[in-house]
């Protein structure tokens, strides 16, 4: 015959297993609220760091819609420049921050780093966007200052790369196959 088990048979649940499984955690969730907060800050950076650019509302001719030609596209093109700049930066200190974190090594860490990486570029455009806000209305055949804008949207995984590139690196450069050293 055999023996039933009851409830009271059963150990009780380790209410310290519930907190290490929480804690085991937080450095993750640091990790990703560090990469957004830094995104909102590069954000700032990015706006201050653009160079200006002008641009005119030019009238469209034989009742064409009026349209913008910007003065010179360099200026655009360096604001894009420098957001990827401040991107790169930012994916290759949190790829090492996140190599750094050695009790959590392994895929959840690599797709925090992508995940997180895409987020906080895009927080950093909009910041730096925002920011920018609309000058007075545009008048027609004048100049004004355009919004600040990112014109090259693949820049928005550029931090992600990086981060994901250096973390990938010291894994593969690691001798320990469970990634827990060095």
């Amino acid at each position: 015959m055999t023996d039933a088990v009851t409830d009271t048979d059963l150990p009780a649940p380790d209410a310290s297993n519930a907190r290490r499984a929480r804690r085991s955690w937080r450095p993750l969730a640091l990790l990703v609220a560090g990469q957004l907060l830094a995104g909102a800050l590069v954000g700032l950076v990015w706006h201050a760091w653009a160079p200006p650019t002008l641009s005119y509302l030019v009238a469209g001719a034989d009742g064409k819609p009026a349209f913008v030609v910007p003065q010179e596209s360099e200026s655009q093109i360096a604001g894009d420049g420098r957001f990827v700049l401040l991107s790169v930066l930012l994916g290759l200190v949190f790829g090492l921050l996140a190599w750094r974190l050695r009790a959590h090594r392994g895929p959840a860490v690599l797709a925090a780093l992508a995940g997180a990486g895409v987020l906080s570029s895009v927080l950093a455009c909009a910041v730096g966007e925002a920011l920018s806000g609309s000058g007075p209305a545009r008048k027609l055949n004048a100049a004004f200052a355009p919004e600040l804008s990112l014109h090259s949207w693949p820049a928005l995984a550029v931090q992600a790369f990086f981060a994901v590139l250096v973390y990938t690196a010291l894994a593969g450069l690691s001798g320990d196959p469970d990634l827990q050293s060095g």
